[in-house]
């Protein structure tokens, strides 16, 4: 199986990201209307150009953050983030711990899902929820502690499937 399921429940601003993905696809739509009806004259080219390379920007970043999470497959895991991506394949993932995570090297008040590796641990995106004080970052998902730990029972067991020789994918738990 090729296909990515996504381990994590989309959170509060996964939707909001998606809604805003809306937003700049009818704008796009109204640019692109603008530049196929009438006549332009070179003022109103650049801005409708300005316009249209804003909304690509805008489009892109918005899908990007809207796929942040934890994906996983019977060949490896998936770890998605704002600017870049990383997949670990199974033979080089030896568990799942939960820790603080780090921002600038120091921990903060959320906890994240970590991935022990072979070469060390690898930090996901997704956090649990926390309401103690303290520096906080928001690269992805934060999760209620039940989802968050509902998350991390996902993942240990596909980690177990694949050891198995039967990793599955399936359904998203929500």
């Amino acid at each position: 199986m090729r296909r990515w399921w996504r381990i994590d429940p989309l959170g509060a601003r996964q939707v909001l990201s998606g809604f805003l993905l809306a937003v700049a696809s009818a704008m796009a739509v109204v640019v692109l209307a603008s530049l196929a009806v009438g006549r332009l004259d070179v003022r109103d080219a650049f801005g409708l150009a300005g316009a249209a390379a804003f909304l690509a920007l805008w489009m892109t970043l918005v899908a990007r953050y809207f796929l942040v999470g934890v994906y996983v497959n019977d060949t490896g895991l998936r770890l998605r983030y704002t600017f870049s991506t990383r997949t670990l394949p199974w033979s080089r993932v030896t568990g799942f711990v939960v820790r603080p995570a780090e921002l600038l090297g120091e921990p903060t008040a959320r906890d994240a899902c970590w991935v022990r590796t072979s070469d060390g641990v690898v930090e996901t995106p997704v956090q649990r929820r926390s309401r103690t004080a303290g520096w906080r970052k928001d690269i992805g998902p934060v999760l209620r502690t039940e989802d968050f730990d509902r998350m991390v029972a996902r993942l240990d067991a596909e980690l177990a499937a694949a050891r198995r020789g039967q990793a599955g994918g399936g359904a998203v738990v929500r």
